[in-house]
């Protein structure tokens, strides 16, 4: 019969090792240069003013140790404090960073949740320190949104309208609740589990039509670019619906301006909107006073670009950017549809002649459009001018001006163009249009896919940022600043590695 060998840990018996902490952060790591950098080469002093623990009071857990153990956690796809607290228990490398401190996760959570502008000078200290690396060119850079869901629950979205009638269906389940369990009782047929299930529910019914009630009382109805009522959230009401991959969800927008050499997040905002569109401005300033206490100069006589897709498309947008000095290349949303299946190039608002006399324009074939109505469409007033029915079903070009493949003889009214301030002769947008219709700015808007998408393929796939944990547009920031730190550090590796060997 086969013997095996056998230990005494096999019998129970303990091992004890010899572990040094220090040994665990291996030179040429993220954490290595994490655990150098922090403290050191980026100042963290922001975070002293919050304790006033100098006379009397526990001692606290240092602002280092916890930022330390914060970047590391989410650079591993750890972003619960419940589950940082217990990576620092178990993981060695979170041990050597905390120094083998004992940091509660209600620690983790408040120093996450309190500490948004601590969390953006934190993000300028680390971008004049990719700045000292030579990451960052300042000539050409990519915007784009990362939409995430938040820490809100899109059933409790509505109008005022639609809570109160939800407000009423909690109501009748609640009385409906109570009844049934009225009758039960009576019948005799209750006991302690019953009761138990009882209390739970009817606790839990109590608690959602007082939260409604409560907030309606409250609540400012929300009013979207067209005028509408727009949903609010009782949950988070800072977040919005918003249209992704995924469909719909309730969260927020992570922008990030990502700068072309080496991919590093120069500006960074999470908004709680549907649509990004209005922000631009905000976030051009930002970018530009992060550059410049980074101290990153562009090279002389270079004029800036910012690459952006058609959700930042708009002549206040184009408009924005002329005014900072920067080149904007951003196409709209018919970009792609401008050329047929066919190949041949569609008819647009450019290729018809205004008259002002008659308040008219004249289409490529030389057919008349008369002014018909003003319209507004999400917001934006446009004039509407249509040709009659009879000129479209005899035009011998009629496929460059639709895309329905209704047959052109079943046309039931003329087509209609319609013309605002985004393709009128002299606006912003039509010159664009006209630019990205040539090979040159082609060839440079192609290049934005490759500036900022890898910097969300890592921050939502490789450090595992699938949601924001938080609540409230200003602790959500808090948290994208953190990533976008995270993401940033993790490019600065090699450069500072480089630094030690040339030492």
């Amino acid at each position: 019969m086969a013997r095996y060998r056998t230990t005494d840990v096999m019998a129970g018996q303990s091992v004890f090792l010899t572990v040094n902490l220090k040994d665990q952060l291996i030179p040429g790591t993220y954490e290595h240069m994490l655990n150098e950098i922090i403290g050191k080469e980026i100042d963290i002093s922001i975070f002293d003013k919050n304790y006033k623990n100098d006379l009397s009071g526990a001692s606290a857990v240092p602002p280092s140790v916890l930022l330390k153990l914060i970047i590391y956690a989410y650079s591993k796809g750890c972003k619960s404090s419940r589950k940082i607290e217990e990576l620092n228990k178990n993981n060695m490398v979170a041990k050597a960073l905390t120094c083998d401190m004992d940091i509660h996760w209600t620690t983790i959570a408040g120093f996450i949740s309190g500490n948004r502008a601590g969390f953006n000078d934190v993000f300028v200290k680390v971008l004049m320190y990719c700045n000292e690396l030579e990451l960052i060119g300042g000539e050409t850079y990519a915007i784009d949104g990362l939409r995430l869901p938040s820490n809100a629950s899109i059933e409790m979205s509505g109008t005022k309208e639609e809570l109160e009638k939800r407000l009423q269906v909690y109501r009748k389940m609640a009385e409906k609740h109570i009844a049934r369990h009225e009758k039960k009782d009576a019948l005799g047929e209750t006991d302690e589990q019953t009761e138990e299930r009882y209390e739970k529910r009817q606790k839990h019914l109590s608690h959602q039509i007082g939260k409604i009630s409560n907030f309606i009382e409250a609540m400012e109805e929300k009013e979207g670019r067209g005028g509408q009522e727009i949903k609010s959230n009782v949950t988070d009401n800072e977040s919005a619906m918003i249209h992704s991959a995924k469909g719909i969800i309730q969260g927020y927008i992570g922008i990030a301006v990502t700068d072309a050499k080496h991919q590093i997040i120069i500006g960074a905002q999470a908004v709680g909107s549907a649509n990004e569109t209005e922000y631009l401005p905000v976030l051009l300033d930002k970018t530009a006073e992060n550059l410049k206490e980074a101290d990153v100069q562009a090279g002389e006589g270079k004029k800036q670009t910012l690459l952006g897709d058609p959700n930042y498309f708009s002549e206040d947008n184009l408009r924005a950017c002329e005014e900072r000095g920067i080149e904007a290349i951003i196409p709209d949303s018919q970009e792609k549809r401008r050329v047929g299946p066919d190949g041949q190039k569609r008819y647009e608002a450019s290729d018809f002649k205004y008259d002002e006399e008659t308040d008219a324009y004249e289409c490529p074939e030389g057919k008349r459009l008369g002014y018909k109505r003003t319209t507004v469409q999400g917001g934006v007033e446009g004039k509407v001018y249509q040709a009659s029915l009879t000129d479209c079903r005899a035009c011998p070009q009629f496929s460059k001006c639709s895309w329905s493949k209704k047959a052109q003889s079943k046309l039931n009214q003329g087509k209609a163009l319609r013309i605002t301030k985004s393709n009128g002769a002299d606006s912003l947008c039509r010159k664009m249009r006209e630019k990205l219709s040539t090979e040159e700015y082609q060839e440079k808007y192609s290049r934005r896919i490759q500036i900022v998408e890898p910097v969300f393929a890592n921050i939502g796939y490789c450090k595992g940022l699938n949601r924001f944990m938080l609540r409230g547009n200003e602790k959500v920031n808090g948290q994208w600043l953190l990533y976008s730190i995270v993401h940033n550090l993790g490019k600065c590796v090699n450069g500072y590695n480089g630094e030690r060997k040339s030492a």
